[in-house]
This record gives structure tokens, sequence and C-alpha cells, in this order.
């Protein structure tokens, strides 16, 4: 495992977890920006981190020269650090104060809300007097697991594209 690539997936990792905490934290999980995008933002955000990994390797290393298979074997040491160790974060965040968030926004009345939309969709299928049970249902199925399996998807996911993107644009003969 190439160091400077080791390197550059534990600064990303740390990046994101600032981020994310300042998000959980500051109280803006319930913005939209906080509950819509934040995930996003934090997993584009790898893609500069592939890109200096490969260039530091390249200039420092391999004098100017790399090959496409090196540059995405780089870019995926990346990835697989990013995905380990946020991975535990996901998870510890998940049980430190993710659950707890959850059950408080099923509770809210912007979940109301969307349940009564959903009822007007379907009025034959979902009655208001069900509107608690669904509630449970939903609580009841809260899991860390879940929680962390849907977060790390889309980083593998656009980790693995974006990889073999910018190792294929930063290979140099």
């Amino acid at each position: 495992m190439n160091r400077r690539a080791f390197m550059a997936g534990l600064a990303y990792c740390f990046a994101a977890i600032v981020f994310k905490l300042i998000i959980l934290l500051g109280g803006y999980t319930s913005t939209k920006f906080g509950f819509y995008y934040s995930h996003i933002v934090s997993v584009l955000l790898i893609v500069p981190f592939f890109w200096i990994a490969i260039k530091q390797v390249r200039d420092k290393e391999q004098d100017g020269i790399i090959g496409g298979r090196e540059a995405a074997r780089i870019a995926l040491t990346v990835l697989a650090v990013a995905i380990v160790v946020m991975t535990v974060y996901n998870y510890a965040e998940f049980a430190f104060k993710g659950k707890d968030l959850a059950i408080e926004y099923y509770h809210s009345d912007k979940y109301r809300a969307e349940l009564e939309k959903m009822q007007a969709r379907y009025p034959d299928k979902i009655k208001t007097g069900n509107f608690p049970k669904i509630i449970d249902e939903q609580i009841s199925s809260l899991s860390p697991f879940k929680a962390t399996t849907g977060k790390i998807f889309p980083l593998l996911f656009v980790g693995l594209c974006s990889a073999f993107i910018v190792s294929a644009a930063m290979k140099r003969k």
C-alpha cells in the first residue's frame, strides 16, 4: 500500500468527518442542506483527494510519469481507506446521535405533513388513523447497519467511478 495514498485517504476522512460533525453538532441536520445535500457533498469531496494522491506519487516518486494502472491503484487505495474509516464513523454517528434524530424526525410535524401528502396520493392505502402505526414501524426498522450501508454505497459508487476517471486523466507517459 502506498503511503501517500493512505495518507490522502486519511486526510479525506478527516475532512469528511469534520464536515459531518459541523452539520450534526451545529444543529443543521434538520435544515434542507443538512438533510438532503450534506451527504452528497461529503461523498463528492473524495475526488480532489484522488487527484492529490496521484499527483504526489507521480511527481515525487515516479519523476512525473505514471501509468493508468498505477494511478488507478493509488486512487483505489484512497477509496479503500475512506470506506473503512467512514464505515466506522457512520456506525458510531448513528449509535451516538443518529437514532435519536431519526426518532425526533418521525415524531415531527414535517414527517406528518409527508404522511398527509402520501395519503392524498393514495387515499385507499393510507388512513389517518394508521399514522401512529406507520411511525412505530419506521422507528422499529431503524438500525445502524441500514444507516451505514445507505451512506457507504454512494461513496463506493461515486468513488469507483471518479477513481477511474481521475486515474485516466492523470496518467502521463
